[in-house]
């Protein structure tokens, strides 16, 4: 045998070698599918493209994999809870409205006026996670992240809202829950009950004229089209959340769940952060294209503020314990008198 001949045998074994040594692509060991209204490439999906799947990634050394499916195609909130109680999703990526169908107790920080600002809703998160953690296992779900959905804001179409005699009438979106029917009625406003996907299509054709949103849901759904007034009153708050059947989550090794929760405030910091800049933006962006802003007068505001005042106590027993209202009112007490510290 030639020396040249060898010397190629030599050679063609050692890549042999050489890619045997290269482990091949292997497909995730797991696998979750997860539902969400969150428009593809807009505010909240934008970061968990950017965030929450890199995060997971890491933290399951890639062998968790994720399929979502954008912008309400496999339905809404409702929609995704009753596919995850039977398997055909492991996990959504849920508004306020899927929250409260979970487990009801979450209205408690959606009331009315309760929180104002950020930094008095950080604080409660991370006082209280873990309790509503487990009011959510309880209900057969695991809280993975519990981030934002904003402060929404009111928009109309016909007429501003800015005092509560615009209310008086006016044809208001509710998708949210009883506690937001509520509120709409106090104000003296029609409720017009409409599932979110058909929320823009109504609106639209006169149905309703006016909605309770986020405004990255304004700009995604292309309603900054056609709302001519926003009302930027911090009316409510509204979390959003990531959830996880039970059974899927302890389908998954117990390492990679207490790795995906150990960086859990970090990874939450990095969302919330984000998507309220985006929040911003897109609010300044209708601003910019149009929507007119009518902030209520100061009076016209404490007058809103006081029609609402009873809505807080008239929910107990139906949407949450009187003391779950008193830990998180007193929690928020106990905040504001160190000074928001």
């Amino acid at each position: 045998m030639s020396r040249v001949r060898k010397t190629s045998i030599v050679v063609f074994a050692l890549l042999l070698l050489a890619v045997s040594a290269i482990p091949a692509f292997a497909e995730p060991k797991y696998m979750w599918k997860v539902g969400t209204l969150a428009p593809k490439g807009v505010g909240w999906a934008i970061q968990v493209e950017h965030v929450l799947l890199p995060y997971i990634a890491q933290k399951t050394s890639s062998q968790l994999g994720i399929k979502v499916y954008w912008g309400g195609v496999m339905g809404d909130d409702g929609d995704y809870i009753k596919k995850m109680r039977i398997g055909q999703l492991q996990a959504g990526g849920i508004t306020a409205q899927g929250a409260i169908i979970i487990s009801k107790e979450w209205a408690v920080v959606e009331i009315p006026f309760l929180f104002n600002n950020y930094a008095e809703v950080d604080y409660i998160r991370g006082k209280m996670f873990h309790n509503f953690d487990a009011m959510m296992q309880k209900e057969g779900f695991k809280l993975l992240l519990w981030i934002d959905q904003d402060f929404d804001k009111l928009y109309s179409v016909r007429k501003p809202l800015a005092k509560l005699a615009d209310y008086r009438g006016a044809k208001v979106v509710t998708w949210y829950g009883p506690l937001e029917e509520r509120v709409l009625t106090r104000l003296g406003a029609s409720p017009v009950p409409i599932a979110v996907p058909e929320i823009s299509a109504s609106i639209r054709s006169g149905i309703a004229e006016a909605t309770i949103a986020p405004a990255i849901w304004m700009v995604g759904s292309q309603m900054h089209s056609v709302a001519k007034y926003v009302n930027p009153m911090n009316i409510r708050y509204a979390p959003a959340l990531i959830v996880v059947t039970n059974k899927a989550w302890q389908e998954i090794p117990e390492a990679f769940r207490k790795a995906l929760e150990s960086g859990r405030d970090d990874v939450t910091r990095r969302f919330t952060e984000a998507t309220r800049k985006d929040n911003d933006r897109c609010l300044d962006a209708m601003l910019r294209y149009g929507m007119q802003k009518v902030m209520p007068a100061p009076k016209d505001l404490e007058e809103i503020k006081r029609t609402l005042a009873p809505v807080a106590q008239e929910m107990v027993g139906n949407l949450y314990p009187k003391s779950l209202l008193e830990e998180v009112t007193g929690l928020l007490a106990e905040y504001r008198k160190k000074g928001g510290r």
